[in-house]
This record gives C-alpha cells, structure tokens and sequence, in this order.
C-alpha cells in the first residue's frame, strides 16, 4: 500500500486532479468496489459478488466490469457509460484515512505519487483563499458517507454470513476457442438457504433494510449475459460461448 499524505490547503494548494485520470484509472479495473448501500443500483448495471480482501480477510462487495484483469468493458471512447457510478469511482484519487494528528479521527489524504495529480492542468482541490473547490467538498461528504457505508457493509455482510447464506462460487469462463478461464474467490447470496428461512428472520432482515440487497445480488447474477455481450462486442477480446457458475469444491469456513 502506497503512504497517504494529508490533504492540505496550507501545502497543497496548487493541487489539481487531471481530467483523464478517473477514466484511465477506471479503464484498468475488471472489479469496482461498491458499499452495500450501493448493491441495488450497482445490480442494475454488473454482476455483484462478495469476497473476501486481502488486507484484513473481511468481506467486501465488488461489481465485474470484465472477465479479464486491466480491463473494464464498461469504459468505452474515453468515457464511462454506466448511469450508476460507484462512489470509489467519484472519490478518486482521493481517499480516507486516520488522522495523523488523531488516529480516532478521519481526513482526507493522497498519494504524492499518483501521476492523477498536476500543479500545471485539471480540477483544483482548492479555490483562491484556499477554501475546498466544488470538486473537492463533493468528494469530501462522499468520503464522510464512506464511513457510515463502511460500517453498514461490515454489518450486513456479517449477517449474511452468520445466517449461512453465503455460497462460495467459481466462475467459469469458456470461449469459442475451448479454451476457459476460471475467477476463483467469489462469493454469492445462496438462494436455496434463503428460501427457507424463517418468516422470523425474514422480517428482521427486512426491518435492516436487507432484503433489497440480497435480491438485488440474487438478480445480478443475469448480468453476466450482458458482461458477455460486452465482451464479444470489443474487438480485441476472444468472444464468449458460456459462463457457468459452480460450487467451489473445496469451499471451507476459515
């Protein structure tokens, strides 16, 4: 992991964020993060499956953007064709993180580093008096909501989990060629247990607000046609004969 920096309007004032480097950033991203708030409009767009990260082995929900690493087949001419925009999409290249000051406390930070950034071209990060730009307070509540999300996709994942509705899948992914590739890694809402639970249970994960979500990824699985559509319509891609979604075999509770 690359080292944040505070942002600072003392420091960092001449700051801007070029234009192209969302879209480029985005373009190499076969797997966006969304937050369980976002599942449902997410699923009218990708499929949305859950896995776990590596960082801290929690869960986190992701939607698919293409069967290949590096490539995202929803950008296309420059341009992201969604109507849904995952707000890690909207966020970047600026992310939360604790405080240096006071670690209990959130700011935003960077990465010096990210070639996103320009002093010479794009949005600036502050105005003249060196208050926050429109651009900048837009990405600042979106990052403040971050934590509430963050919260509510830790809940509802550990629910999901503790209920046992949780499946682990493997995507197969074979094309005309015979050849398949194989994402490992994906989880999904497993309908059959979901099916009998109890209308007690029902009505408390309706009460949570939880039901939607869980539809909605149950629902988003038929997205995978339209991802194969993507696929076989982009020139370099080697055309897509069927996906089929199996049961990891060696599926485990670590």
């Amino acid at each position: 992991m690359t080292k944040l920096v505070e942002l600072s309007s003392k420091e960092h004032k001449t700051l801007n964020v070029v234009p192209s480097a969302i879209i480029e950033y985005a373009s190499k991203q076969h797997v966006l993060p969304v937050s369980a708030v976002e599942i449902a409009h997410a699923a009218t767009c990708f499929p949305v499956f859950m896995s776990r990260n590596n960082v801290d082995g929690g869960w986190s929900f992701s939607a698919m953007t293409s069967f290949l690493l590096n490539q995202n087949l929803f950008v296309e001419n420059g341009a992201w064709q969604p109507v849904f925009q995952p707000s890690a999409l909207r966020t970047y290249p600026l992310y939360l993180m604790k405080s240096p000051k006071d670690p209990e406390q959130f700011t935003v930070g960077f990465d010096p580093q990210n070639s996103a950034f320009s002093v010479t071209e794009g949005k600036e990060l502050f105005a003249a008096e060196g208050k926050p730009s429109e651009h900048l307070a837009m990405v600042t509540k979106l990052l403040e909501n971050e934590l509430q999300h963050m919260q509510a996709s830790f809940l509802f994942a550990n629910t999901l989990e503790e209920l046992g509705l949780l499946k682990a899948i493997d995507l197969k992914v074979i094309y005309v060629n015979e050849q398949y590739n194989t994402i490992q890694g994906l989880h999904t809402i497993d309908e059959d247990k979901f099916k009998t639970l109890p209308a007690e249970t029902l009505a408390q994960l309706n009460e949570k607000g939880y039901l939607m979500p869980i539809h909605a990824m149950l629902m988003s699985i038929y997205q995978l046609n339209a991802l194969i559509n993507k696929n076989n319509a982009h020139p370099d891609n080697v055309p897509v004969s069927t996906v089929k979604m199996e049961v990891t075999k060696a599926f485990s509770h670590h």
